[in-house]
């Protein structure tokens, strides 16, 4: 009597379900991959630009703000000769001195003097509006700069036109104090003309 092999049979019966459970799971995991179509990788990769349009970010670029005063002065040359007027260069016929140096001249406007000063194009050294009598000496006061001001090396000059007090005589030749920058002697001038510079040293 031959024996009966069912179990040989059930055993590869067996064998056979788990080759193809193994399979399926295979094919679903490959699926899973590749749901959402084309590169599996595509749903990861996000672009890193950043927010916003770059040119509304703020400059650290500096401003013009530390240079406005010196760039908002009309040229001394053609500049209107009226007290408080301030203006960049020389005015007509100043001739400075090579070192520079603090000057003062009777303009050809009656009771008004041209004083020119030399110092930073971004920081000029203006005179005030008006001068004061002290004494027999007429005396220039000068606008402050603060002294956290960002100013340029360079050497440049600058005019002023100060009002001077109707007391004094033009006539006759007068002391001028500049502030600290010294005193000057200003010869009178000629008639409907302006006079001639007188300079402390530079």
């Amino acid at each position: 009597m031959v024996p009966a092999r069912r179990p040989a049979a059930r055993t590869a019966r067996v064998g056979a379900a788990l080759a193809l459970a193994a399979t399926v799971a295979l094919l679903g995991a490959c699926a899973s991959d590749t749901d959402g179509g084309g590169d599996g990788t595509s749903a990861t990769e996000e672009t890193t630009e950043p927010d916003g349009d770059p040119s509304t970010e703020p400059s650290t670029e500096p401003t013009d703000d530390a240079t406005d005063e010196q760039q908002g002065l009309p040229d001394a040359a053609t500049m209107d000769v009226v007290a408080g007027a301030h203006g960049k260069g020389l005015p007509p016929g100043a001739d400075a001195p090579t070192e520079g140096g603090t000057g003062a001249a009777w303009s050809a406007e009656p009771g008004l003097l041209l004083v020119v000063t030399f110092g930073s194009s971004t920081c000029p050294l203006l005179a005030e509006d008006d001068a004061a009598v002290e004494g027999s000496d007429v005396v220039v006061s000068f606008v402050d700069i603060p002294a956290d001001t960002a100013c340029t090396m360079d050497y440049v000059p600058a005019t002023s036109v100060v009002a001077v007090p109707d007391d004094v005589d033009p006539g006759a030749d007068v002391s001028v104090v500049l502030g600290d920058r010294g005193t000057v002697v200003v010869p009178p001038p000629a008639e409907g003309a302006a006079g001639e510079f007188a300079w402390t040293a530079g």
